[in-house]
């Protein structure tokens, strides 16, 4: 729709935004309804019926050149009667309001004033503040006077029920609705709070409330704790169940070298040390997965027969002492040939030497594996030891090194995280910002409306 001719108006696209219903009443023929209303059990509908009859009016229910709001006189008028005004305001030209009932309630004065006071306060927008007194009782009564001889009691009646006063009001509120600049003065104040009231709804908006509070928390909150085995009493742990079963492999050797060959003994300790390599791996595979298994270092066991200096005094000795047996036994015989004490002590000198020997080879290969056994058993364990404390400090170094980069990934995430809630922050504020500028560049337009030129503020057709 085009603006009318001859106006030049930079408030004309603000009125448009901000209240089309308003902006379109400008631009339509002059209107003459008055519509009533009222909140419900205020008489607003008994109102309109007792002013139909008066004629002068033309009571409808979209009229858009004046609104008569009513209002209760038991009680003094509250939000709900303040958004009808507003309402009212929005959409018609001019906002009367009304006390209807005044007859029940002797102190509907008070009342009046009190709304009055209101409607100065929270509804300086109005043009005027217009609250008659009206008594819907008395006007329904002296309508139903029917005789010529009640005449006079029911222009009284009529006259003092304040209706009569109503219905002029409204029509001269009607008819100075048809001035443009009335008109234009009306919709222009119904359009300012709207405006108003988006400015304030900015400047209290709070949205970023959620967001300051998501960013204090993040930036207030620890790192997450990392939390996983005990690697120093777990080692403490393995180093002592090793100690313990070296020591029980030394002991099930030496028992099963006491009453078996080497190679039982051997056996054994294979066993015990491979029972002990299987626990190690599995506490370490608990802990770090795919750790390889130790491999102790073993040693051949030392050989049976090895010739050396004791053998040989040992056969010296074993001989000496078979040839002084041979001639004990020969003693009770008397005097026997030489060549025959000499024939008894070598049959009696070489069996007791290689018996003698074989006995001093046993023993000393017994000592040999003795210390063989400690020794194997000791690199065992020394090597297990060292095994263990690596795997530990090597699965520390992990567990550093996976919580430190845990930290840096979550240090990253919150950054990241506060870096975009300070740019929503700003966007949105921003955005506030923007808005309120426009919304005053609205207001400041309004203040500069022109004076209409001539008559062609609405179309009459």
């Amino acid at each position: 729709m085009t603006p009318p001719s001859g106006l030049v108006d930079p408030a004309d696209d603000v009125l448009r935004r901000w209240n089309p219903r308003g902006w379109m009443g400008l631009h339509r023929p002059a209107a003459t309804g008055v519509r009533v209303v009222g909140v419900p059990g205020s008489g607003a509908g008994t109102l309109a019926a007792e002013l139909r009859p008066l004629g002068g009016l033309d009571i409808t229910d979209d009229g858009r050149a004046v609104t008569l709001v009513v209002f209760d006189p038991s009680a003094t008028i509250g939000r709900t009667e303040l958004d009808l005004v507003r309402s009212a305001a929005a959409e018609s030209i001019e906002v009367v309001c009304a006390l209807t009932g005044i007859d029940r309630f002797p102190d509907w004065r008070a009342v009046r004033d009190a709304d009055v006071e209101i409607l100065q306060r929270h509804a300086s927008w109005l043009p005027r503040v217009v609250v008659l007194p009206v008594s819907a009782a008395a006007a329904r009564r002296a309508r139903e006077l029917e005789d010529d001889a009640s005449e006079a009691v029911r222009q009284t009646l009529l006259t003092a029920s304040g209706l009569v006063e109503l219905r002029d009001v409204l029509a001269a509120t009607v008819r100075s609705s048809h001035d443009p600049r009335r008109a234009r003065a009306a919709v222009v104040a119904a359009t300012r709070p709207m405006i108003e009231e988006e400015i304030g709804r900015l400047s209290a908006e709070d949205e970023e409330g959620g967001l300051r509070a998501e960013r204090s928390r993040l930036t207030a909150a620890a790192p997450p704790a990392t939390s996983g085995p005990d690697l120093r009493r777990l080692q403490v742990t393995l180093l002592q169940e090793v100690a313990m079963r070296v020591r029980a492999a030394s002991t099930a050797a030496g028992e099963v070298l006491e009453t078996a060959d080497a190679d039982a003994v051997v056996t054994t300790i294979d066993t015990h040390v491979d029972d002990l390599c299987a626990r190690l791996t599995d506490e370490a595979a608990r802990i770090a997965p795919g750790t390889p298994a130790p491999e102790p270092t073993r040693t051949a066991r030392p050989p049976q027969t090895a010739r050396s200096m004791e053998d040989t005094l040992t056969v010296v000795f074993g001989a000496s002492a078979g040839a002084g047996l041979g001639r004990l036994l020969l003693t009770p015989f008397g005097d026997l040939p030489g060549w025959m004490s000499l024939v008894v002590a070598i049959a009696c000198a070489v069996p007791a030497a290689g018996w003698l020997m074989r006995i001093r080879r046993r023993i000393a290969y017994r000592d040999r594996m003795r210390r063989w056994i400690a020794d194997e058993l000791a690199t065992v364990r020394a090597e297990l030891d060292t095994w263990i404390r690596t795997r530990i400090h090597e699965t520390e170094l992990q567990s550093t090194a996976l919580a430190v980069a845990a930290r840096d990934r979550h240090a990253t995430r919150v950054r990241e995280r506060v870096a975009a809630i300070d740019a929503e922050i700003t966007r949105r504020r921003g955005e506030r910002r923007a808005r309120t500028a426009a919304c005053e560049r609205d207001l400041a337009a309004l203040g500069h409306i022109p004076e209409p030129q001539g008559a062609g503020v609405r179309p009459t057709g």
